[in-house]
């Protein structure tokens, strides 16, 4: 279910909101965000119902390694014990990720290294793997260091599923999301916390529609007919692709920060301009800034 398309605008975002305002209008909180979460699996599970086990098993995983070390927090003896269930969490979440997104792709080189034959698995790549995978990564840190508050399941399991940032990001962390879905004061619906929304949105869906579809179009061109490609029209090939490229990520960010308005939470913004920047620091500096965010904070 893409974020453009018919069924998602006409038919589940409108559902997906009136279930959650219609919750909390009656004050039913936890109602709301149990709707919400069953409506993001909904979401998930609609490329292939085959991804629901993967995503439902890992928040399992991780939670229950979440719970383990917050209830050793403040014992005597037992931090070396939560390091091995974090270091073990993460393991389990790496190994999954490896699996699913580069199993075949070592294998295959592998084979042509060492001239043996062992069997791809065609592995299906869950989509959003990724991010749900270092969101949870990034909590299990947190975790660890003393960071995480007693969140009951239902928080984390939102957390983890909202669904107009699980699949294309941006990543977001614990403590810019679980508070806000706590928040009383974000439960009513609210005319310009939607409009604004809309108006994001909107920008978001030109971005993917007007420029990322047509200049795509010509990079599936340029690809197909490679052996003709002069000069010229290989660097107008190159130069599509990186547009192509940005304004498809970019625009799918905007249509989540835009949904996320909607039910008035605040989404990260993830692309400032990155084709304006002046160096190439400045470069990654803007692109994919929630990624860059979690390796400086969980890996460098």
């Amino acid at each position: 279910m893409l974020f453009n398309s018919y069924i998602f605008i006409l038919l589940f975002l409108p559902l997906a909101l009136a279930g959650y305002f219609g919750c909390n209008a009656k004050g039913r909180y936890e109602w709301g965000r149990i709707w919400l979460t069953v409506m993001s699996l909904w979401f998930y599970a609609w490329f292939n119902v085959k991804y629901l086990p993967i995503i439902v098993g890992s928040i399992l995983l991780n939670y229950a390694l979440y719970r383990l070390i917050l209830g050793h927090r403040g014992m005597e003896g037992r931090r070396r014990g939560d390091l091995y269930l974090t270091a073990a969490g993460i393991a389990a979440n790496l190994a999954v990720l490896f699996y699913y997104k580069y199993f075949d792709f070592f294998v295959e080189n592998i084979n042509q290294a060492c001239h043996t034959y062992f069997t791809l698995r065609h592995v299906l790549l869950p989509l959003g793997i990724s991010f749900f995978t270092f969101q949870q990564i990034g909590f299990l840190a947190d975790t660890y260091r003393g960071g995480t508050e007693n969140y009951p399941f239902m928080d984390y399991a939102l957390f983890v599923t909202f669904f107009p940032q699980l699949i294309a990001g941006p990543i977001v962390t614990h403590d810019e999301m679980i508070g806000q879905f706590g928040d009383i004061s974000r439960k009513k619906w609210d005319f310009a916390s939607a409009s604004k929304g809309m108006y994001v949105f909107v920008c978001g869906l030109g971005k993917k529609v007007l420029l990322a579809d047509v200049f795509g179009r010509a990079v599936a061109w340029g690809y197909g007919n490679l052996q003709s490609l002069s000069g010229l029209t290989a660097l107008w090939l190159i130069a599509s692709y990186g547009v192509q490229l940005y304004f498809d990520f970019s625009g799918y960010c905007d249509m989540a920060r835009g949904i996320g308005l909607l039910f008035r939470i605040d989404l990260p913004v993830n692309f400032f301009s990155p084709y304006k920047a002046r160096d190439l620091v400045e470069f990654w500096k803007r692109w994919h800034i929630t990624l860059n965010r979690f390796f400086t904070k969980y890996v460098y």
